[in-house]
């Protein structure tokens, strides 16, 4: 641990449940929710910040990385954020059951697919793929830890998931009012429809690589039909389509992970929604090598401090650069 890092101190913390839903199943009635863990520092300086991991992850992406470093919760902590960390209906300590999700459950995460989206080369003509913290083989700790937290698709619709996305998303913000929302990948319907839903309660969102583009197909999972998610919103590219009322978004996006083409289109998309959109291209801000979790690369701190200077002109209009501190 490096000696230059503050001791954190923590205010508040807890945990809840929020968009509660009662399910019938041939076992009786059941309930479905979103967890939420929350921690609050000493000195709250930039609001609320809500993290929503991404694909068959769970709220671990956010908390820790696979080789034992501070993960983007304890960052952001450490940048004056009350943090609160979602786990997805269905995943996490938001619990799956096949008989309340429908459907059978997916197959298991494996070494193959996610050494070829995580850890492994950057895709052919794209600069080298270096802040992945192993080797990225069968061998490597770092990717065993990885795949160990990892979870199967449930066996349920993306209309289901977005719905129950739509709930968390909405009593979230109902309880704990205006707040920055930062998604990843499959996560970046639950700030969509969170600003379809509480648009005022939406504060600004970053999108990091977020599923896309818009309109897509993704095979397993489902169409986005409206879009940016399979539900309707209540705003949309075209007139007389409601707007976003330059709602502040980011789309970051990584120099080595192939997703920035998606990125632009999911960008462009949300400029005819009406939001003011930043695309973070992190290879033009001189941060490389990061592939699409970034959150648990080398340089995870790096592009932590990138987003909350974003996210602090974006909201507040002042500049305040981030001191880095090393996690190693």
């Amino acid at each position: 641990m490096s000696e230059e890092r503050e001791p954190l101190v923590i205010a508040e913390q807890g945990h809840f449940f929020t968009g509660i839903q009662r399910r019938e199943s041939p076992f009786g009635e059941s309930v479905t929710g979103t967890h939420v863990e929350y921690q609050v520092p000493q000195s709250v300086t930039r609001g609320q910040l809500v993290l929503v991991h991404g694909g068959g992850g769970q709220a671990l992406d956010m908390l820790t990385t696979p080789d034992g470093r501070e993960g983007w919760s304890t960052l952001f902590l450490r940048h004056g954020f009350a943090v609160y960390t979602v786990d997805r209906p269905g995943l996490g300590r938001s619990p799956y059951h096949p008989a309340l999700w429908g459907g059978e459950m997916g197959p298991p995460a494996g070494y193959a697919g996610f050494v070829a989206t995580f850890a492994g080369p950057a895709p052919e003509g794209f600069p080298p793929h270096t802040q992945w913290p192993g080797s990225g083989d069968s061998a490597d700790p770092a990717l065993e830890t990885f795949l160990a937290w990892q979870e199967p698709f449930g066996g349920g619709s993306l209309e289901r998931a977005h719905e129950d996305m739509r709930d968390g998303a909405t009593g979230l913000l109902d309880r704990i009012g205006p707040s920055v929302l930062l998604t990843h990948s499959m996560g970046g319907g639950f700030g969509w429809l969170a600003a379809s839903e509480r648009r005022s309660q939406v504060k600004a969102i970053v999108a990091v690589e977020p599923a896309g583009p818009p309109y897509t197909t993704i095979p397993g999972i489902g169409h986005f039909a409206h879009g940016l998610t399979s539900l309707p919103l209540t705003f949309g590219p075209e007139e007389p389509e409601g707007k976003l009322g330059g709602l502040p978004v980011a789309v970051v996006s990584a120099e080595s992970s192939g997703f920035g083409p998606s990125c632009g289109a999911t960008a462009e998309f949300l400029r005819r929604c009406g939001a003011d959109v930043t695309e973070l291209r992190l290879g033009e801000l001189g941060i490389h090598g990061n592939g699409h979790a970034m959150m648990l690369e080398k340089n995870n701190a790096e592009v932590a401090a990138a987003i909350t200077e974003w996210v602090t002109s974006a909201v507040t209009g002042s500049s305040d650069p981030i001191s880095l501190i090393s996690t190693n």
